[in-house]
């Protein structure tokens, strides 16, 4: 998407499909205010004003085999230099979060030689919570994981990953995303590293 119309358009298609804002915001990985102001039409989205937010287009990245094969093998090597420099603790198993967070966490396990686990956080309202192992992939109980995502927006998604690794005594060494769109360097206690850091500038 390349321009604030395909934006609105985006949303509204998904809205049309049943979607609520809350899900639609993790589809499109901008906030759920955003999503409201997106779909407001005509007049009353140019009353309200428009929230402070940024929209990342990867998908010229994710579009792409290649692409997406690089993009999981800078991730790797980022969490690589994160463990020689004992920022991480070296993972037995990478776990990615469903949805985006799967063919870069298969990148970054084949790049690092770990089993690939798999995590689906459960939302309940507007609140991420502790959620489900796939059992298709490999087991993370008792062993020290890796959690790798596309973007972070404010966190949420993660923690509830971290917790629901928690939850079946798993250890947290860390965390990669693509991009990191909050400013926050660690979730629920657990190191983050990003390929790209966005932030605000905002004026006086």
């Amino acid at each position: 998407m390349r321009s604030l119309d395909q934006l609105i358009k985006k949303a509204q298609e998904l809205k049309a499909r049943g979607l609520t804002t809350q899900e639609i915001s993790e589809e499109l990985k901008v906030q759920a205010d955003t999503i409201v102001w997106l779909l407001l039409r005509g007049k009353e989205r140019l009353r309200r004003p428009a929230p402070i937010d940024l929209f990342v287009d990867w998908s010229q990245i994710g579009s792409n085999v290649r692409r997406l094969s690089l993009a999981g093998w800078a991730l790797a090597d980022l969490a690589r230099e994160s463990i020689t420099k004992e920022e991480f603790e070296q993972p037995d198993v990478i776990v990615a979060v469903e949805g985006s967070g799967m063919v870069l966490g298969m990148g970054v396990a084949e790049q690092l030689d770990k089993p690939l686990a798999a995590v689906r956080p459960q939302r309940v309202a507007d609140t991420k919570l502790t959620g489900a192992i796939n059992p298709m992939f490999a087991p993370i109980d008792n062993k020290k994981v890796l959690i790798v995502d596309a973007v972070m927006m404010e966190g949420e998604t993660i923690k509830a990953t971290v917790q629901t690794a928690r939850s079946v005594r798993a250890k947290p060494i860390g965390i990669v995303v693509l991009v990191n769109k909050s400013n926050q360097d660690s979730v629920d206690g657990v190191s983050l590293k990003s390929l790209i850091q966005l932030f605000t500038i905002a004026k006086a």
